[in-house]
């Protein structure tokens, strides 16, 4: 899979910009603040249909439209793919002529989808230096990256992921309605059976992708530290009391398991008035030589174990989809020493395609000569280069 062709429009810092990108390594140049990491994040999102880094849809629109009667910022790749060549085009609204909220929409080879039928149409893996607080930091940014991982190959998950948001929302609600005494305890049956059966297909999902990730990540890490340094990845689902010793084989034993967790966990969570179980807590347990990562490891450890989960996730999606993804990769060969630099561009030659952005050429100038586009990035406007 790669891109042949990429347009943008009002996003971010950009005003109009078009690349015609090519198979092999791309490599994107620029400054700090100039557009390289929104140039990635153009990708990512017409990838996942979620920004990497914005809080809200307005912040993706650039900053002098915001003010204009119909603000918008709009995106489009033409894709070659296995599964057929593809069209995708993506408009983030600010917000609406009647004021509404901003919002998002998206096109197919030219027809209107709902958002969630067009996640994954355009596989893509995002690199950055933040992934160092997926090995380390809080649980949330672990289940976001198995969450964005798993929904760009099954869109079962993502409506499961979906629905159990809108029920959480209820059951959180009808818990303080309870706790204040103006609902019965009897009314949480309904909601733990839609909250259950949700929740079992995300957390069988996890399961199994955490299974298949395991080995590709270990053995990511030893070829990025010359077998100096092993990587162990443990699903820790929130089940509370109700966890055993043996994870479920189907979603309807992970459904059984999670109602039982709930309706152990009544009393606290009637007394805590929120849902204390459930796919919204799990965590993944990193080891790095066989010791917590985010309390024993040292940043260089943490970053090649970062690249080594995203190197796991290039290899999930193409194993599922039977199409290579595009990979991304933000400003983070510079912070690698020559052989884990080496190491990573190694395997970004087993991908149809990959742009990767740097602030400093020397650091990056054997990937330059290997280089099939080349671009220079300055002020939010892209050009091709052929220098050295």
């Amino acid at each position: 899979m790669y891109i042949t062709r990429l347009q943008i429009a009002g996003f971010r810092n950009y005003g109009q910009a078009e690349l015609q990108l090519d198979r092999g390594l791309n490599l994107v140049v620029g400054e700090n603040a100039q557009g390289k990491s929104n140039l990635l994040e153009a990708v990512y999102l017409l990838s996942t249909l979620r920004s990497s880094r914005a809080s809200s849809d307005a912040d993706l629109v650039r900053r002098d439209l915001l003010d204009t009667e119909f603000p918008v910022a709009r995106l489009r790749a033409e894709v070659r793919r296995a599964a057929g060549n593809l069209e995708i085009a993506l408009a983030v609204v600010g917000r609406s002529a009647e004021g509404q909220r901003a919002g998002k929409r998206v096109r197919v080879n030219g027809l209107a989808r709902r958002a969630s039928e067009a996640v994954g149409e355009l596989a893509a893996v995002l690199f950055s230096t933040l992934d160092i607080e997926v090995a380390a930091g809080p649980p949330i940014l672990r289940r976001r990256y198995l969450d964005m991982m798993v929904s760009q190959v099954d869109r079962g998950y993502l409506r499961a992921m979906q629905r159990y948001q809108r029920v959480l929302q209820q059951r959180n609600g009808l818990l303080k309605r309870i706790q204040a005494r103006d609902a019965a305890p009897a009314e949480l049956g309904f909601w733990n059976q839609e909250l259950a059966h949700a929740g079992g297909v995300i957390m069988k999902g996890r399961a199994d992708a955490l299974g298949l990730l395991v080995a590709h990540a270990s053995q990511q890490m030893a070829a990025l530290s010359d077998e100096a340094e092993t990587v162990d990845l443990t699903y820790k689902p929130a089940l509370g009391d109700a966890i055993e010793r043996d994870l479920p084989l189907d979603d309807a034993e992970w459904t059984d398991r999670m109602l039982r967790a709930l309706e152990q966990g009544r009393p606290r969570e009637i007394a805590a008035g929120v849902t204390l179980v459930g796919p919204h807590r799990d965590d993944v347990e990193v080891r790095i030589d066989g010791l917590p990562a985010g309390a024993f490891a040292s940043r260089a450890q943490l970053r090649t174990a970062a690249l080594s989960l995203r190197l796991a996730e290039a290899a999930y999606i193409q194993t599922c989809l039977g199409d290579e993804p595009v990979v991304l990769l933000d400003d983070v060969l510079s912070e690698l020493d020559e052989r884990r630099r080496r190491g990573v561009l190694d395997s970004f030659e087993t991908f149809q395609q990959a742009i990767v952005t740097t602030a400093d050429v020397d650091r990056v100038r054997d990937a330059l000569a290997g280089a099939t586009g080349r671009f220079a990035v300055s002020g939010g406007s892209v050009s091709r280069f052929e220098g050295e």
